[in-house]
């Protein structure tokens, strides 16, 4: 496990593991990220090894502990802990060691929030405050509900919701959608392009320009999002 884990790149670090931390972790296996978890209960060691989980045993908020799990090298890092303070503390901390690491963070308290932020979380969550929006939602607007599960979370044939960014050599920049050939090749529908201010364009049509930092928010299969990914690096021949 520690072999594999110095050999990680582009990887999430779970620091918490409780019903928040379990629950990321399950839809990161779904999807097939990669993640360690950082955990400071050794009693829970026997569970990681039986669900095969990379973990590492100690305080998150150590730097020593955060560079063992390849901090410099991971993509992001969720703060999931019970405690907003030590969320805090966490998130300072991955903050200081990599500049450009993507920060979620839990906060329980409504005060925490701003804190979060100031210590360097890229967004931050509160799950009473989700998941009461959400259950009013549910009750208000139900069929709703059920296409954001179904594109959210992939439960319908492989049908699910994407996020594809167009880089900077892509054949995309400075065509419309109609040209790009996206529908016709790939036939996966371009729901939303943010733009690399964060803006986001919520009705893109087919004469809508693709500039340099967009990112497609795109529903359709798998098979469909492979083919598009091919298409947004390599040029399409007709």
């Amino acid at each position: 496990m520690e072999n594999t884990m110095k050999n990680l790149k582009d990887h999430f670090i779970i620091c918490g593991y409780g019903r928040v931390g379990h629950q990321v972790g399950k839809e990161f296996d779904a999807a097939n990220i990669k993640y360690v978890v950082i955990d400071n209960d050794p009693d829970n060691s026997g569970k990681y090894k039986e669900e095969n989980i990379h973990y590492l045993i100690g305080d998150a908020t150590s730097d020593d502990k955060l560079h063992e799990a390849g901090i410099t090298k991971a993509k992001g890092l969720v703060a999931c802990s019970d405690s907003d303070v030590a969320n805090v503390y966490v998130t300072l901390s991955a903050r200081t060691l990599n500049k450009n690491l993507h920060i979620l963070a839990r906060a329980s308290k409504k005060d925490t929030e701003k804190k979060l932020k100031i210590a360097g979380a890229n967004r931050v969550i509160s799950p009473y405050f989700i998941s009461g929006k959400r259950m009013a939602h549910c009750a208000t607007k139900p069929v709703a509900s059920d296409f954001l599960d179904m594109v959210s979370h992939g439960d319908s044939m492989e049908f699910t919701l994407h996020e594809i960014p167009v880089g900077d050599n892509s054949p995309f920049i400075g065509k419309t959608l109609l040209d790009s050939g996206i529908k016709e090749h790939s036939s996966i529908t371009i729901l939303a392009i943010k733009d690399k201010d964060g803006n986001f364009n919520l009705q893109p049509h087919s004469t809508t320009v693709v500039n340099t930092g967009d990112t497609f928010l795109a529903v359709g299969t798998f098979e469909q999002l492979e083919k598009l990914r091919a298409m947004v690096y390599t040029p399409v021949t007709v």
